[in-house]
């Protein structure tokens, strides 16, 4: 017989109520998850997949096949949500995204834009993310390897700092799938997370890299403005 401090009798202790759950602040509940992560972090990282995807395996056969009926000229500066704006490169075609100053009716910019040359193609898509630069990119590399697996994009290698022109610091990868390499990056400005996603094939000239350096290193946010 074993006597407890309360002075209640149980004949045995397997006979005493079980010590409740008490899970830590890292602990998400079964029905929030998804392929072990959590449903309310992953939204995010998706539309980057999203993109990637869509840049590595559809804009190149477009690119070959429509000419543009909209390219970048000298001195052209794009927006998106956020008041984050970038520079795209001159002669690149614009497949979705408005310039400075061209607000939309609805009032708000959107929150991607694209542009392209040939078969390489530069995205830059914003949302809140409440977190730093390196936790954006640590959410899109869990996510991606939990949802390919061994196929399809991963974030590969790790990451570097990057610091654009404007001395707002990010992180940068690689990142590698079946039909096209290229990187990712990812900055976090007043709140709002930016996710930079620049594709093409395995094969890029020197040009293009230093083509996508500069439209990374020349994201800022217009600070004090209404998005």
């Amino acid at each position: 017989m074993v006597t407890v401090t309360t002075g209640t009798k149980i004949d045995d202790p397997r006979d005493a109520p079980p010590r409740p759950f008490e899970p830590d602040d890292r602990w998400v509940p079964v029905d929030r998850r998804w392929f072990g992560l959590d449903r309310a972090t992953i939204a995010p990282a998706l539309i980057v997949i999203a993109v990637a995807s869509v840049m590595a395996l559809i804009l190149p056969a477009i690119d070959r096949a429509v000419p543009y009926d909209d390219t970048v000229a000298a001195g052209d500066v794009l927006e998106v949500k956020g008041d984050v704006t970038f520079t795209p490169a001159t002669g690149w075609g614009i497949t979705s995204g408005v310039r400075v100053g061209d607000r939309p009716v609805s009032g708000e910019y959107p929150d991607t834009a694209t542009v392209v040359d040939c078969d390489v193609a530069f995205t830059v898509h914003t949302g809140e993310f409440d977190g730093n630069a390196e936790a954006l990119l640590a959410q899109i590399a869990d996510t991606t390897d939990a949802l390919h697996g061994a196929q399809g994009l991963h974030v590969t290698g790790s990451p570097e700092t990057i610091v654009t022109d404007t001395g707002d610091r990010g992180v940068i990868a690689g990142y590698s799938g079946t039909h096209s390499d290229g990187v990712i990056a990812a900055f976090v400005l007043d709140g709002r997370g930016v996710e930079v996603v620049a594709t093409g094939p395995a094969e890029v000239s020197g040009d293009s890299t230093v083509t996508i350096a500069r439209m990374i290193t020349s994201i800022g946010h217009r600070t004090g403005e209404g998005s």
